[in-house]
């Protein structure tokens, strides 16, 4: 599968995550501490750099977004 076709599928497997969470009324806080700690919990398997920074960046974006609440 190519490069391209992949973020396609996962671009609309993220629209039907985001309708289910919708419709559960499922917190935008919960959700962003539950990426934080996948990402954190990957961060200490992967030692790819270019998935390390990407990863580092949206662990700062979310903690921002986390202190809003």
């Amino acid at each position: 599968m190519s490069r391209l076709s992949e973020i396609i599928d996962n671009h609309d497997h993220l629209e039907d995550l985001f309708a289910l969470v919708k419709h559960y009324g499922v917190s935008a806080e919960f959700v962003a501490h539950a990426m934080m700690d996948e990402f954190e919990h990957q961060k200490k398997e992967e030692n790819e750099e270019m998935e390390q920074e990407a990863t580092h960046q949206l662990m700062e974006d979310l903690q921002q977004f986390c202190s809003r609440f």
